[in-house]
């Protein structure tokens, strides 16, 4: 990453060398960077927008700035599980994924940045005119059984995580808690505990999604999930909003008066 950082006069300052062997410190690469969003909260990455002088434009997401014990518990395990989850899924063909680039540091995954894709918002907020078509939800059912097909789950299927390309294609973005089926061998393997907890969470969160547009469009099986919320994703919910969401407001207000008082 200490390569030569020197760029072609005709290329705006903020832009990088083409090959990434010659890209500045890490340091630089965020000042440069185009902040995409900002961490919320220690389970997310920082995510910048970096672009080279050929005009093209990568994803980084990072863990640099949050505090070190977060990095080494959460982040660095989420950054590699994401990391490994994409070049699985280069190697099978799918194609409604960013692309892995490589990882910067122990902190911070470089990957594909998907540009002209808007996020899948609620129903409601679209106009007529606005709102997907049945054949994007169509889409999203068979790219989903399709991975789970292959053998991998999302672990965290939600609107923020769905994107929208013109022509109604999606692309499923954030897949830091994505899941490998093991081999079947290991039958009674944690990881296949684990991939089928998750699947069955796609599959709930990709019905419940669907229904709220073209109800219409759910068969059987996700009808099925619809109808039966998995247990684990009800004591999820609960430990989440009457927990998690109730630490994060005290940690944050607690930040805030300490600010004031400075």
């Amino acid at each position: 990453m200490q390569g030569d950082s020197r760029k072609n006069d005709s290329c705006p300052a903020d832009f990088l060398p083409d090959s990434l062997d010659q890209w500045p410190s890490f340091a630089e690469l965020l000042r440069r960077g185009g902040l995409l969003r900002k961490a919320t909260s220690w389970g997310n990455t920082d995510t910048y927008v970096l672009r080279t002088c050929d005009g093209t434009e990568y994803l980084l997401k990072t863990f640099a700035r949050q505090p070190f014990l977060i990095r080494i518990l959460l982040g660095r395990i989420s950054i590699r599980n994401e990391y490994n989850a994409l070049l699985f899924l280069q190697k099978k063909g799918f194609r409604h994924a960013p692309k892995a680039i490589t990882l910067l540091n122990s902190d911070s995954l470089l990957m594909e940045y998907i540009s002209g894709a808007s996020q899948l918002m609620k129903n409601e907020k679209y106009s007529e005119t606005e709102r997907p078509s049945p054949l994007f939800f169509q889409n999203l059912i068979s790219l989903t059984r399709d991975l789970h097909q292959i053998g991998v789950s999302h672990g965290d299927f939600r609107r923020a995580n769905i994107l929208r390309l013109p022509g109604d294609v999606p692309i499923l973005i954030d897949w830091a808690t994505a899941m490998i089926k093991c081999p079947d061998h290991k039958k009674f393997s944690l990881c296949r505990l684990f991939f089928n907890v998750a699947r069955k969470s796609d599959l709930y969160s990709l019905a419940s999604i669907t229904e709220s547009y073209y109800p219409d469009l759910l068969d059987g099986e996700l009808n099925q999930y619809l109808d039966k919320q998995p247990w684990f994703l009800r004591v999820g919910r609960f430990l989440r909003q009457k927990f998690y969401r109730q630490f994060i407001k005290q940690l944050t207000g607690r930040k805030k008066h300490l600010t004031d008082v400075s």
